[in-house]
């Protein structure tokens, strides 16, 4: 029998098997690469959201109508965030007539480093008091 070239023959098979499975192994890898950034930015704008909400909602006492801030974070991602009161406020019980607890709306937006794009957000609904209104006769 005349065999010659096939040893050429399988070790050129085995290079083509070799380089699909290294071709999908680098794909798989710089998906993987791509989804951990992902979820970088996405925690890092969660987080600079988080951040402008607790800012607005430490400013709630003194939000009338209305309040705005931006701000950003050490990472460079930032925030923009709205608080606003929410009417004149609600009677709770055990309280007397003359106490309100008045609802504040809190909402903030949070953008990632200026090198990546996306935005997250967060409101809030906050109550705040018992702040004493009327003539307290």
């Amino acid at each position: 029998m005349n065999e010659r070239g096939s040893a050429l023959v399988v070790t050129l098979l085995l290079l083509v098997i070799l380089t699909a499975i290294g071709i999908y192994a680098i794909s798989i890898s710089t998906t993987e690469m791509n989804m951990a950034v992902q979820s970088r930015v996405g925690t890092s704008a969660l987080n600079a959201a988080d951040a402008g909400a607790n800012y607005g909602i430490d400013y709630v006492p003194n939000v009338f109508p209305s309040y705005a801030a931006t701000g950003s974070l050490p990472d460079q991602s930032s925030y923009s965030m709205t608080s606003r009161a929410l009417g004149t406020g609600t009677l709770r019980p055990g309280y007397g007539a003359n106490y309100r607890f008045p609802d504040f709306e809190v909402t903030s937006t949070g953008s990632p480093p200026p090198a990546f794009s996306g935005t997250r957000g967060v409101q809030a609904v906050v109550d705040f008091g018992p702040v004493p209104t009327g003539t307290m006769y």
